[in-house]
């Protein structure tokens, strides 16, 4: 089954002046024959399904209906029914299937938890959890579910086998409970005010918050899991961040015990649900800044609300009114439901076209895409070839500081000297000169004394590093052509074994050391981060995005809408992926370690918010490329030549520059089409 479409997103000036032309739809139930109206009629639980295309709805006089949003007269509802039943059993909850869009789980006073098919409109299977269960909270993935019984006992159930799995006594009243979105905690609601985050499965408590001075019946996650929520009898609901536990703000949402809450379907705003006698209004908030942007009012308290999950339509119970849902206002075919031609209700808000949620007419600076602007780059091997030819870019792209690291020093303060004359070198104010940008730093990168030393300098000088180019090499072993020239088996094993020691170097040099120099530099990729907003540490769980404060861009001269993270470059080589040794055994093997280490410090790095990307190069004129011909034949590089510095420096530019941003975990090729020519494993 495709995803349902999702509405966009809309802001918070703009969200009232949509929701307030909206028409409030009732779905009345009608009332069996020969039974009274009373209070046990009224809905005490709803339920979307995954897609948002039924609602299900329970009462306490066994009602277990299905309602289809668009049809809101009760006779294009479908009643679940179980058969044997007593007629004093009360329905107490009712949870569609996280995933499976037609199954239903229904707990009731006789201690069953009923499972339904809601296209064969009968029971599926059921489990019996003993004494009262009133409360159900499915595992994300949909294999379990958790029953709590009015005892305060927890019951684990299996979906698939249809029996309990384990029973968990708690020592307080519990009320209601919710899993996070990975399916390794839940959430309890307690009857002393707390919510009590127990680990999942073994029910272990990890953490207490105090959340209300009176019971706490409600709890919800958002949906991006930022956010908790949670609503007590002291008619508010409070906010808590999910990192770090604390509470970040409480609103005053209701004058009655809150019974409900729930997140809009895109995590912006939040409803809740009281039973208080003189709540009469629901009202919708915004959830980053707590303001209020909503009022519905109500002719009676709604104790239960609960938003679609895909768009800004809020469902909430209406006592002997039914079932409501805020909708666009349905159509008048036959009287009663939307043409199904054209159904209103799908359209509320309509899902977003290609490119609707990207500014395609705003001005696309190139300056601006591919710039080192401001930023600090250190560039390891950066006084000769690639290194240079990058620094070289980053240079007159008005990068902010350039150290260029390398064990010769002489070769280092060449290249400087190199770049400083040439007449594309960056004009310099009077105040300022360009040998205050590029600098050079003796290290050996094998080292770790050495890198350390070169660490504490640029932190004395700078004390952030935005970007971090790992370009040391060395082409070890050559032994790559004598391989294929060997006339004996005696001598391919000579050739093979060939300056055997030069091998330890060269894992050093070109492996070893992309792990040695990205550890010792990650404070400084960490400082560089938060000193553009983004919160430090590492961000754990599912759907936290890391927290920018964007109010202090603008104090360091960088666009409101660049959201670069520091970042480190490894620059490997095609060799990495062929399997024809050109240069050497060692070298192929060397940086195809360093391109898989590139790799995996992409993954290693993410909840630290440090990016890595790798950039593989075919031949470019370098040291190790010395005295060879530029040109080649299409069989070795369709492009018929080395790589220049427009290539290399493209390429460099769109990686560190704006435009790159959204870059993070790839592998580069710059070959001119070299490994579309050769046995490769890319």
């Amino acid at each position: 089954m495709a995803p349902p479409a999702r509405a966009r997103s809309l802001g918070k000036s703009g969200f009232s002046p949509v929701f307030s032309k909206l028409k409030t739809i009732s779905y009345v139930d009608n009332v069996r024959p020969n039974a009274p109206v009373s209070s046990s009629h009224f809905i005490r639980t709803i339920s979307w399904n995954a897609p948002g295309t039924f609602i299900a709805t329970g009462a306490a006089d066994r009602t277990l209906r299905i309602w289809n949003p668009e049809k809101p007269n009760f006779k294009n509802s479908t009643e679940l029914r179980a058969v044997g039943v007593s007629g004093a059993t009360a329905l107490e909850r009712v949870a569609f299937h996280p995933i499976n869009e037609n199954e239903l789980a229904s707990c009731s006073t006789d201690g069953f938890v009923r499972f339904w098919d809601v296209r064969s409109k009968a029971s599926v299977g059921e489990v019996k959890v003993g004494e009262q269960p009133f409360t159900l909270a499915w595992k994300p993935d949909g294999t379990e579910i958790v029953a709590g019984r009015k005892d305060n006992l927890l019951v684990q159930v299996d979906r698939t086998a249809l029996k309990v799995v384990a029973e968990h006594q708690q020592n307080v009243q519990t009320n209601q409970t919710a899993f996070d979105w990975t399916g390794t905690r839940l959430f309890l609601t307690s009857g002393d005010g707390c919510v009590k985050i127990m680990k999942y499965p073994t029910f272990e408590t990890e953490i207490m918050l105090t959340a209300h001075t009176s019971s706490c019946f409600a709890v919800n996650i958002s949906p991006s899991g930022e956010y908790m929520s949670a609503g007590g009898g002291d008619g508010l609901v409070s906010f808590w961040d999910t990192q770090e536990w604390i509470c970040v703000r409480t609103l005053n949402m209701t004058q009655g015990p809150v019974r409900s809450v729930d997140f809009s379907f895109d995590g912006s705003y939040i409803a809740a649900g009281a039973d208080g006698t003189e709540e009469k209004k629901l009202q919708i908030a915004h959830v980053e800044t707590g303001e209020y942007v909503h009022t519905i009012d109500l002719p009676q308290p709604a104790a239960h609300v609960a938003w679609h999950p895909c768009k800004y339509v809020l469902a909430y119970s209406a006592d002997s009114g039914g079932l409501k849902i805020v909708v666009l206002r349905l159509s008048a075919h036959d009287g009663t439901s939307p043409s199904p031609k054209h159904s209103k209700f799908s359209e509320l808000p309509p899902p977003p076209l290609p490119g609707e949620n990207m500014d395609v007419q705003a001005y696309l600076d190139p300056a601006a895409l591919f710039s080192a602007k401001g930023l600090v780059i250190v560039i390891t091997g950066g006084g000769s070839g690639i290194g240079l030819a990058i620094a070289s870019a980053l240079y007159q792209n008005n990068a902010a500081k350039i150290y260029l690291l390398g064990r010769r020093t002489g070769t280092l303060e060449a290249g400087i000297k190199t770049l400083e004359s040439s007449p594309s070198a960056p004009k310099t104010s009077s105040s300022s000169s360009s040998s205050s940008v590029l600098s050079a730093i003796s290290c050996d990168v094998t080292n770790i004394d050495s890198i350390s030393a070169a660490v504490a300098q640029i932190t004395k000088e700078t004390g952030y590093v935005d970007v971090l180019i790992n370009n040391a090499g060395v082409t070890g072993p050559q032994n790559g052509a004598a391989l294929y020239g060997a006339k004996s088996i005696d001598e391919l094993r000579d050739i093979m074994l060939k300056d055997w020691e030069g091998w330890e170097n060269c894992m050093a040099i070109n492996t070893q050391s992309v792990v040695g120099v990205s550890a010792a530099f990650l404070p400084l990729l960490d400082a560089a981060n938060t000193r553009r907003g983004w919160a430090k540490g590492k961000v754990e769980g599912t759907g936290n995005p890391r927290k920018q404060d964007t109010s202090v861009l603008k104090d360091i001269d960088v666009a409101a809408d660049d959201d670069r993270l520091s970042h480190i470059i490894t620059v490997a080589s095609v060799a990495s992926f062929m399997r024809q040794a050109t240069a050497g055994l060692a070298y192929n093997a060397t940086k195809a370690g360093a391109a898989q280490l590139g790799k995996i410090l992409a993954s290693v790095f993410a909840p630290w918010g440090i990016r890595s990307n790798v950039v593989c190069p075919g031949p470019y004129p370098s040291e190790m490329t010395s005295g060879r011909d530029g040109k080649f034949g299409t069989n070795q590089v369709p492009q018929g030549r080395m790589g220049n510095v427009n290539d290399i420096a493209g390429l460099a530019l769109f990686l560190i520059g704006k435009g790159g941003a959204y870059v993070n975990g790839t592998v580069q090729i710059s070959d001119g089409g070299r490994l579309s020519v050769f046995p490769s494993t890319y």
